[in-house]
């Protein structure tokens, strides 16, 4: 699942075979609005928040098979509520890549209330993730996420659930003055929750470039007087191993170092144990007890709070543009059934 690619490797997008699809009329979207199950409407809201998904991942998080997942979606891509793309890896063939498509953003401003026109959705854009340089990027940051989800759905028995899942652009809108991180996350196991920010590291750029953000983690924590955990992925141990020198060192002169927990691991660790809930954290200080579960970070760090349960920390936008609202951070199950409702 952990399939760590380089930018480089995700050229420009293999040629889609002619398909017959609908036109997004007005008409069309009424038609289609009938045939949507709520796994669909979660499924387009998910794509609207983290851009684009796999079909593996899809399959993993919503659907019970490969083969239901392929199924469903090519009628969500005939019907233009998705589009698709897959990229060219010059070894092998990369797995489809789904994206929001006119019809699937139009209903999702409906049910919002949204005036689909104030929502300035344009499918070339939604798309053209497929020829960004930071395809290789958003793909790390959203395997992360879907791994978590993977692992809370293996065994519904056991009290695990990511409880928040949010895009780098949304933690833009409500950080941005402070920092920028890849994303946002909780996740709830055995009775404990844990929050954190997450920077996902692709190995092409400059380690100096990730420590100039620590001082805006610090700023926000002194700001908003919440201490939240940096979770860091590095592509390689060496490279692991090279910045959390450089960590250390810069944060041996910051006096306010106690305010930014920090915790790593590798893409490498990642793949091997499945999930990032497994026992692949090495937090920065107190490293001596080895690598830990994620919940486990908890007992490196005592002086955590209890995630609160703000406006902010739900996601509410500060901002005045209309924009849909975010998916829950769990597929819809069933109510009272540990199984899919296939017709939902």
């Amino acid at each position: 699942m952990f399939a760590h690619h380089q930018q480089r490797d995700l050229r420009a997008p293999m040629p889609e075979r002619p398909s017959l699809r609908w036109a997004a009329s007005a008409e069309h979207q009424a038609q289609v609005a009938a045939h949507l199950t709520t796994r669909d409407r979660w499924l387009a809201r998910v794509l609207a928040e983290h851009r684009v998904l796999t079909t593996p991942q899809i399959a993993t998080i919503a659907f019970g098979s490969r083969r239901s997942a392929n199924h469903r979606l090519q009628r969500l891509y005939t019907w233009r509520v998705l589009n698709r793309f897959q990229p060219y890896i010059g070894r092998g063939r990369a797995p489809m890549c789904y994206v929001l498509d006119t019809t699937g953003a139009h209903l999702l401003a409906h049910e919002d209330g949204i005036d689909p026109k104030d929502l300035k959705f344009r499918p070339e854009r939604s798309v053209g993730i497929a020829y960004s340089l930071r395809l290789a990027h958003l793909m790390g940051v959203n395997t992360f996420f879907t791994a978590l989800l993977a692992d809370a759905l293996t065994d519904t028995t056991q009290d695990r659930a990511v409880t928040a899942w949010w895009s780098e652009t949304r933690c833009t809108r409500h950080f941005g003055d402070h920092v920028r991180p890849d994303g946002y996350g909780r996740w709830h196991e055995d009775g404990r929750e844990i929050e954190w920010f997450l920077e996902w590291d692709t190995g092409s750029y400059q380690l100096s470039r990730f420590v100039a953000k620590l001082p805006g983690y610090t700023s926000l924590a002194t700001t908003t007087r919440i201490v939240t955990p940096l979770l860091a992925v590095f592509a390689t141990p060496a490279r692991e191993a090279h910045a959390r020198r450089h960590l250390a060192e810069h944060l041996r002169t910051d006096p306010r170092r106690h305010e930014l927990p920090i915790a790593t691991t590798t893409a490498e660790h990642l793949r091997t144990a499945g999930s990032p809930a497994d026992e692949v954290w090495l937090p920065l200080h107190h490293a001596e007890a080895g690598r830990r579960r994620l919940i486990d970070l908890l007992s490196a760090w005592p002086h955590l709070t209890a995630p609160t349960s703000s406006a902010e920390a739900t996601g509410a936008d500060p901002s005045p543009v209309p924009r849909l609202s975010p998916p829950a951070p769990m597929p819809p199950w069933q109510a009272n059934e540990l199984t899919w409702n296939p017709m939902r």
